[in-house]
């Protein structure tokens, strides 16, 4: 017991610094964004698959959904952009309860203009939500929303703050809506290079 104990703080403690680290750099303006080619469709079933180890232990339902004929030969900074989704798809897991439902969609808006494919990747949970007071503070550094809820939920409330400067990084946009109880949805808009062929999805 004494040594599970000790494992959980250690791995708190590297989140902890490792956040603190990871938004210093990029407020400080030292981090690079890579430009390489890769597959979006592969990108998002790893992604997907990474979440599904946390909803499956608590027992929650994890939808992906994706429009059809989208673009996946796509350049761009694929471990940020994995970085900032599996903060907000993280969060839903956290803050969702057992047994509750989480979707992550992908949909390609304004294809092929002059090279660039613009994506909306949304993330809808029905978990507990968020007061509309704490979502006008929700990407300050090392905040929580002060709720009776999360109190043995873990969290360095860093998260939120890192996701949106590498939204705006990447020079997208990140919006979200919430409500107590009624669960929240972010909506994150980012535009990626078009690289090579185009590849059709049937749907996930």
């Amino acid at each position: 017991d004494c040594l599970e104990k000790i494992q959980t703080s250690g791995h708190q403690l590297l989140e902890i610094i490792n956040n603190v680290l990871d938004l210093s750099a990029i407020e400080s303006g030292k981090t690079t964004l890579a430009s390489e080619p890769f597959d979006l469709k592969v990108f998002i079933d790893d992604t997907a698959g990474t979440i599904r180890t946390l909803t499956d232990k608590k027992r929650q339902r994890f939808v992906v959904e994706i429009s059809e004929g989208i673009n996946y030969s796509v350049i761009g900074d694929q471990t940020k952009l994995r970085q900032l989704l599996m903060n907000i798809l993280s969060n839903a897991v956290k803050y969702t309860p057992d047994g509750g439902e989480i979707r992550l969609s992908v949909k390609e808006l304004n294809p092929d203009h002059h090279g660039v494919c613009r994506y909306l990747f949304t993330v809808k949970d029905n978990g507990i939500g968020m007061s509309q007071e704490f979502l006008h503070k929700i990407y300050d550094p090392f905040v929580r929303a002060d709720d009776h809820r999360i109190s043995g939920i873990q969290g360095t409330g860093l998260g939120m703050a890192i996701t949106r400067n590498l939204v705006e990084a990447m020079g997208g946009t990140i919006d979200v809506e919430s409500e107590p109880g009624q669960g929240s949805c972010f909506e994150v808009l980012i535009d990626l290079k078009i690289a090579g062929d185009r590849s059709v999805s049937l749907s996930s």
